[in-house]
């Protein structure tokens, strides 16, 4: 099982912190190149995170629904470690304490910072 990252260029020790937070294999999708823009999931994928400083409008909207339709979670951050740290929290316990917050219903988080 992995989790697909969405946008930026380069992680840095955004790295880090999503191997620590995370089990599983990270997948990293820039987003910028032209054959990005037709990126799929693969069918093994356990949470998707999207940064929205640098991915484009057409690719976010297509793997929004992508994850949707599968049921996976996903996560829409900035590029700056507290910034995901704090979402990838939400996410967590979400999923954990089974809460009826929309963000749960929706399979969609994002923190509001």
């Amino acid at each position: 099982m992995a989790y697909v990252v969405i946008g930026a260029d380069r992680l840095g020790n955004i790295n880090t912190l999503l191997e620590e937070k995370l089990d599983g294999k990270l997948i990293h999708v820039s987003g910028r190149k032209k054959k990005d823009q037709n990126y799929s999931l693969p069918q093994l994928v356990k949470g998707v995170i999207v940064f929205t400083d640098y991915i484009n409008h057409n690719l976010a909207k297509r793997v929004k629904a992508d994850a949707k339709k599968r049921n996976v979670p996903i996560v829409f951050a900035k590029r700056s470690v507290s910034h995901l740290e704090c979402t990838l929290e939400q996410m967590m316990a979400c999923q954990q304490e089974g809460c009826d917050h929309p963000c749960a219903r929706n399979r969609s988080f994002q923190a509001t910072v």
